[in-house]
């Protein structure tokens, strides 16, 4: 009985110390990565934009190839959208929120299956001294949970590496 007691208090220790760290974890979460494209920043920001290619470079779409996707609106204007639904990527969309010509591209990230969440999207576009563009992707959001708290702690290990290798897709794609 005296076990029973102790392994009730650990428990309950571990769950109170769960929950009371995760009020002071941050409440927003950024996940970024960079590469240089040898291309002007006018190129690869009209490559990026458009949806109509966003297979060709986007590694969840390479990672699913039989999800089925559809494109919204022109595919390169504020309002356009990108949809999925697959077994490897489940249901969700991208919408084009915001464009800055050749800077900046901002978008509504939805994802509805497994899971649903909402976060923003960004690609900054940056020329260099050398005629190439350093491109920035971005993943950032808000926490509205202490569980999504403690999940955003591993983001950056669990998409980071989707994010170098959509980069790599993404200059491979431009500069060809």
């Amino acid at each position: 009985m005296k076990i029973i007691k102790v392994l009730a208090g650990i428990i309950v220790v571990i769950i109170a110390l769960f929950f009371i760290i995760g009020f002071f974890l941050p409440k927003t979460y950024s996940v970024s990565r960079s590469i240089e494209i040898n291309k002007p920043d006018s190129i690869a920001y009209q490559k990026t934009l458009n949806f109509n290619d966003f297979g060709l470079w986007n590694p969840w779409m390479q990672m699913d190839k039989t999800a089925k996707h559809t494109v919204t609106g022109d595919g390169v204007s504020v309002g356009s959208k990108f949809s999925w639904e697959g077994k490897e990527v489940g249901t969700g969309s991208i919408t084009i929120e915001k464009l800055n010509p050749n800077k900046q591209i901002d978008e509504k990230l939805e994802f509805i299956k497994p899971f649903q969440s909402t976060a923003t999207t960004s690609f900054y576009f940056e020329p260099t001294a050398n005629g190439s563009t350093k491109v920035t992707w971005d993943f950032r959001g808000e926490n509205t949970s202490i569980f999504s708290k403690w999940m955003s702690l591993a983001y950056d290990s669990m998409i980071g590496k989707d994010y170098e290798k959509g980069l790599a897709n993404l200059k491979a794609f431009v500069e060809k």
